[in-house]
């Protein structure tokens, strides 16, 4: 859509013309080299970014719509989306769809991982449907730490616990996918699991009923033994 705006200068008595474009409906430049085709997309401020497909997939994306560009907080970085509209108790909706939804052919609120972690870069190879039960991956921080990879809900990095290499094999395992979990001021390390929500640093400590388990340093994600204690409540 391009909307046109008319101003008169009063003093030169002359007309000029401003053109202002909505970043969501500007048609979209495809660019393809070989089997990676490059798409240009608007932010709102009408800037342009450069988000990549495969190019075998470059018909079903035209297909979808006009493709804009939003940032989203809870990737840090712009997402690329399109409008689809639907009759809702007689009223017409819209709705956002992310260009990797449709290359995947999920529904839009399945959550979908860039593996390399540029949310522009939506070719197959990068993108990986995220388990949300599925064990965390890890990263070895030393001889003695394991640092676990904490992710939300679509599957983006935002923190890392720390456990004693010892504890791997009971903390990494099918079933229990570890998360940051806020419950009042309180910031700890769960697991929801099919026999419950379970705390990491209960499982690593086994506190009875009359303990509670304090980390000495004050840090949450800190969860290696040298950091525990059982404390009485």
């Amino acid at each position: 859509m391009i909307i046109l705006f008319f101003s008169k200068n009063i003093k030169s008595r002359k007309r000029c013309l401003t053109i202002k474009t909505n970043y969501k409906t500007q048609e979209n430049k495809y660019n393809t080299k070989g089997n990676l085709t490059e798409i240009t997309v608007l932010k709102k401020d009408g800037s342009e970014l450069i988000c990549k497909i495969d190019t075998f997939d470059t018909e079903k994306v035209q297909k979808a719509g006009t493709w804009f560009a939003e940032w989203h907080k809870d990737f840090n970085n712009y997402l690329v989306q399109t409008l689809t509209t639907s009759k809702v108790n007689g009223k017409t909706v819209s709705t956002k769809v992310t260009i990797q939804s449709v290359i995947l052919d999920v529904n839009p609120k399945v959550p979908i991982k860039h593996l390399n972690g540029n949310t522009l870069d939506n070719r197959k190879e990068n993108l990986e449907l995220y388990n949300r039960n599925s064990k965390n991956d890890c990263t070895k921080i030393d001889h003695y730490t394991m640092g676990i990879i904490l992710r939300d809900k679509f599957g983006n990095h935002k923190d890392t616990a720390l456990i004693s290499m010892d504890d791997v094999d009971q903390v990494i395992k099918d079933g229990y996918n570890w998360v940051t979990y806020k419950k009042g001021s309180e910031i700890m390390v769960v697991a929801n699991t099919p026999e419950g929500r379970i705390r990491l640093d209960e499982l690593i400590m086994s506190p009875d009923e009359t303990m509670k388990v304090h980390h000495i340093n004050l840090n949450p994600l800190d969860n290696r033994r040298s950091n525990l204690e059982n404390q009485p409540l």
